[in-house]
């Protein structure tokens, strides 16, 4: 009893955790959010934001390595040996429309080193304490 309760308890935490906490990078207007703490404990479900936004998405979460998703690594073991199959995935593109039209501006298609930041936005900018390369 005491461990049916207790693994209820965390998956409700896990979930009000990733709704209430964390950045919005693929739409600001809904309450799930982007958790990279509850990620790491709940071993890659704390991608709440974009689950919400992509729920077709097996991975879960827009991320290129299994560091913090290790749920689809093992997805895509199974996928490797036959089992998994009919996977879907949202495209690059997609991610970034979708992050540009709703999201909350944290997602790095906006930021310093962006390939389509103009030269004179660089002139621009005050960088305070910069460091010397």
């Amino acid at each position: 009893m005491l461990r049916y309760t207790w693994t209820l308890n965390m998956t409700w935490l896990v979930n009000s955790a990733a709704h209430m906490w964390g950045n919005k990078p693929y739409d600001r207007h809904i309450n799930p959010s982007e958790n990279k703490c509850v990620s790491f404990v709940a071993l890659g479900e704390g991608w709440h934001n974009y689950h919400h936004v992509f729920p077709w998405d097996y991975k879960t979460a827009e991320l290129g390595d299994y560091s913090a998703n290790p749920t689809t690594a093992f997805i895509d073991f199974f996928a490797k040996i036959g089992w998994a199959y009919d996977l879907k995935t949202v495209s690059v593109e997609m991610i970034k429309k979708r992050a540009e039209k709703t999201g909350d501006g944290s997602h790095p298609v906006w930021g310093w080193g962006d390939k389509d930041i103009q030269k004179q936005d660089i002139d621009a900018a005050v960088v305070i304490n910069k460091k010397d390369d």
